[in-house]
Parts: C-alpha cells; structure tokens; sequence
C-alpha cells in the first residue's frame, strides 16, 4: 500500500515569516513555472433560506474573508489589486473534512490532505476535505469598515443540503464558524521599509470551514518557499540576503553621519527629532548612544539619555573648571577642538578614528547552513527546517518530525561550512510523570555517575592490593616493627598503585622482586666465601718417624 505523507497549507503569517526570514525581494509564478497557496482566516455562518423555487435544497451562506490595505498579520493587498481579484471567488468551492472534534462531537477539520505514490511511483494528492457547496460570484460584495478602514470581501453562496447534511448539522449547532479562504499568489514582493508582504497578484482557489479546535491564527517557523508551493516542487525567490544587509548597515552609518553633520553646523531649516535635540544638549554623537532608540517615544528618550549621560556632564563640567570657579587656562597653546566664541572650529581639530568590524549575522549564518542542507534534502528526498543555531553547531529535522539531526560548522569570515558529519538525535513524548522521573534522573546523574566511579575505582584498587598481597612477593612485600615496608621500592610502588593498570603493576612487582634477589645472593655469596692459601715450602730440617701401624694407636 503506497505511504501517505500528511500536508497541510501555509498560513499568510508563516509566508510572512518566511519572507522576513529570508529578506527576498519578489516572487513572479510566471518565472519559476509555480504558484504558492496559503490561508487567510474568515468566518462563515448560514444566512435565511432563499425563496427562489429553483434553489430548493440549498442552503445560502455569507462570509467575510481578506480585505485590503494590511491586514494584522502585516500582509497588504492594494486597492487596485483587491478589487481585480476578488471575482476571482466566483464558482470557487466550499470544501469541509466532517470527522470528530475533542469533545468526540461531530465537526469539520482542516485543511485535510495527503501526498501518496500512484502504481507508477508518481507523486498523488488526496484530498480528505470534500465539496460541500459553491460560491456565487453573482452575490459577492465588498464591504467598507469604517473602524478599520478598509474594503472587506463578503462572499456569498449554497451549500447541498442533501449531500451535505452533517454540515449543516454542524452549521446549525455552531451557528458561525471559522473558515480559511485559499489564495493562490501568482505574484508578490516584500516591501522593506515597512515591513508588509504585498500580494500583488492572486486568486481565491477555494473556502474551507475548520474545526473549533483548530487555531485560525496558528502562526509558524523555520519553513522553506516550497512549503508554499501549490504542487511542493522547488520554487525560488529572487533574493540577495547580502546586498540588503550591506545596503541597510550603509543607510544607518549614512544616517549617523547626517545627524552629527547637523548638530556641528547648528542643525537645518527643519525641525530637529528629539533625538537630534538630545544629542546637541549633551554634547554626544550618534556613535556614543549604545541603547537601542529606533521604537522610543520621546519622553522615553530622555529618561534614557538622563540616566546615559548625566553623570558624564557633571564631571565634564567639574573637570572643565578649577576649584575656585575660575577658568582654567590648561589647554592654551593645544590648539586641538578648541572654537570661537562664534561656533566657528579653530584651526587645528582632531578626529577620532572609529574601526567598525562586521561579522556574519545570524539570519546569515541560518541561511548559508539552509544552502548547505539542499545537498542533503537532494540525497535523503526530504525537507528540512532548522530548529535552533549555536555559536558551533544546529539541530535541524525533517517535515514528518521523524528524522532530527544535529551538525557541528565552523565560520570563517563569511563562509560557513559543514565541520564533521551530522549525528541523530532523538525526541521522546512523555507524560507528566514521566517527564517528573527524568528530570529527577537527570538531577541524580552526577551522584551516579560519582558512585559509579568511585565504585569501579575501589573495585580496581582492591585487584591492585590482591596482586602486591601474592605470596611470590611475601620477601619484598615484609615491614619493620612500625609497620613500614622494609623494601622500599616495594613501598614507593604500593603507594602510587592506582597510578598504573593491573598489567603493569603486576610486572613493576616482579621487576622490584628479581632486583631484589640478585641482592641478596650478591651478598650471601660475600659472606660464606673463605680465603685459602697455599703453602709453596716445607720444612725440611723436621722430619717423623714412620710408625708400621700409621695413626691407629696415635693419641
């Protein structure tokens, strides 16, 4: 039987992430042969029965999907292009997987499909969700909300009643419900000073109606452009991640140096921000502010700058001056930063010299590891997202959550590569208890690991004993009437016995013993030697007198 492989369609808030993430520029479907579906949240109710005979067994519904300008999750339709597309809906259908909720009561899913492999091995979608009714695009209208400011469109359609009854039970229990309008973006661009994904060209492919526990604002992370692509063939964006991030470190130094150009020529025309105005009153340039200033409100600035700064000034100004409050003529003759009673600079001025040095950012460094990745998703003909970056290595896995890795890397400058091969890891599910167990083991794991040492440690050191306790070595292994070995290469090899394996001890032991043999042969042979001595004359003026019987009768 073919395995299935569970999908399930983007939301416009995780398109939006991914564009972020990503900083690419545009999408054109014309040019890479592929369109990206994704979800935007509505609701959808039942609306009185229409009294048209011939529209008997339909039951007619209303709901209020995507408008234009930006919506909350920071995606922006035109005007020009809302109202081009909106027909777009006509005909379109109404589509709903009936299966059960949490509370085991009959409700509609999601969006519910699956990839499977046909006889011939070719990719196949199977979609569990099921028509259920249409859109007439002959009702659809565009509503204008006053409180938000925009053009709402308002769909209008049928529902089968008799191929739909579970539906309408339902509907008729729930009353309204959310629903999930698909879009089909033919094209896009991400607009970088504001921050707004604008979909510039798009279609509604279909409404589908979602259970009350499915979240209509799900929002995600870590996902790749072909998440979004209708069939999950590989799709491409224009991007250029470099070029926008040298792009945007060169506006904020340009930026920096026109506001300090400003506050040296006494400001322009216009009206200085507070920030300017914070700046020439303390006396500082935009390379001495540290803090992050770009979303402060004004009264928040100059909190921030008072506790920054004022203490800076004070000593500023007791150094400047001496102790009877009179002028203090030091600096005569330097010359350096010093200025008119006009403003105007002195002759002579010092810069300070400023060195910047960029390194790789980490939006960087997640991209190069995602173009290291492709070889392996080629290889392994799977997708993979990255859970987490460190300064040395990631954990990435794949979309079914089945395969997790993790991999070492290495940067030098700008370029990131691969350091080793990857490594498994593993993701276990476990219930509260379960969960209490492990953490407890887990807090318990140094003692273990400390008694399973010492336990190993003693086990060793009572073999080490065993071996020096042999009675080969009993005459090297003897002590003195205080108990002190009487060998003392014997002793000092007994003290340090834990510094070697049983194998070497044991032949250090024999060695001390053979040694010690030798000596003591040496010097019993000393002792039991005689010394002889030959007697080379006799004395021949003393002679005896043979007795016939020798010594028998000698006394």
């Amino acid at each position: 039987m073919p395995k299935k492989k569970k999908r399930r369609i983007m939301s416009i808030d995780e398109l939006y992430e991914f564009c972020l993430k990503n900083n690419f520029a545009h999408f054109n479907s014309n040019e890479f042969g592929k369109e990206l579906m994704v979800r935007m949240n509505g609701n959808f109710e039942k609306t009185s029965k229409d009294e048209d005979k011939h529209k008997e067994s339909l039951t007619p519904f209303v709901s209020r999907a995507f408008h234009d300008h930006v919506n909350l999750n920071k995606s922006e339709i035109s005007e020009e292009s809302f109202n081009e597309n909106v027909p777009s809906a006509n005909f379109r259908p109404i589509l709903a997987h009936i299966t059960t909720n949490s509370d085991n009561e009959l409700d509609f899913g999601s969006h519910d499909y699956y990839v499977t492999t046909d006889k011939d091995g070719n990719d196949k979608v199977v979609y569990e969700e099921q028509p259920i009714g249409v859109i007439d695009g002959t009702k659809t209208t565009v509503e204008y909300d006053e409180d938000a400011g925009v053009n709402r469109a308002v769909l209008h359609g049928y529902l089968y009643d008799e191929y739909c009854q579970d539906a309408i039970e339902i509907l008729n229990r729930r009353g309204t419900v959310d629903c999930s309008v698909e879009l089909c973006i033919r094209e896009l661009s991400f607009n970088t000073a504001n921050k707004t994904l604008q979909l510039d060209d798009f279609y509604v492919s279909g409404l589908t109606l979602l259970s009350k526990d499915v979240s209509p604002g799900m929002a995600g992370s870590n996902f790749k452009i072909e998440d979004f692509a209708v069939n999950a063939e590989t799709v491409t964006f224009n991007t250029d991640n470099k070029l926008v991030e040298t792009l945007e470190k060169l506006t904020n130094i340009l930026e920096s140096f026109d506001i300090n150009q400003k506050s040296k020529e006494g400001g322009t025309n216009n009206k200085m921000t507070k920030f300017e105005e914070l700046l020439a009153k303390y006396g500082k340039t935009a390379e001495d502010v540290t803090f992050d200033y770009t979303e402060m409100s004004d009264e928040e600035l100059e909190a921030k700058f008072a506790e920054m700064f004022d203490d800076d000034n004070s000593e500023g100004d007791n150094s400047s001056s001496g102790e009877s409050g009179e002028p203090s003529n030091d600096g005569e003759g330097d010359g350096e930063g010093a200025s008119d009673p006009n403003g105007n600079e002195g002759e002579s001025q010092t810069f300070e010299k400023i060195v910047r040095t960029y390194e790789i950012s980490h939006e960087d460094t997640r991209y190069a590891l995602y173009q290291l990745l492709s070889e392996y998703e080629d290889a392994d003909n799977e997708w993979y997202f990255i859970n987490a970056v460190y300064d040395d290595h990631f954990t990435y896995e794949n979309w079914n959550g089945d395969k997790i890795f993790g991999q070492n890397y290495t940067k030098d400058g700008d370029n990131v590569a691969f350091d080793g091969e990857r490594y498994n890891l593993h993701r276990e599910l476990l219930t509260d208890s379960e969960f209490a167990e492990l953490q407890s083991m887990r807090s318990n794991y140094a003692a273990l690991k400390e008694f399973k040492e010492t336990a190993e440690k003693n086990e060793l050191h009572a073999k080490r004993e065993e071996i020096l306790a042999n009675e080969n070595f009993a005459s090297i292994s003897e002590k003195d009437e205080e108990g002190k070995f009487i060998n003392k290469d014997f002793e000092k090899l007994y003290t340090n016995m834990d510094n070697y394996s049983l194998e070497d001890l044991e032949k250090e032991a024999k060695l001390i013993y053979a040694d010690s043999n030798m000596k003591t042969f040496a010097a019993t042979t000393d002792k039991t030697q005689k010394k002889s001595t030959v007697k080379v004359f006799a004395n021949v003026n003393k002679s005896k007198k043979d007795n016939r019987y020798g010594n028998l009768f000698s006394k």
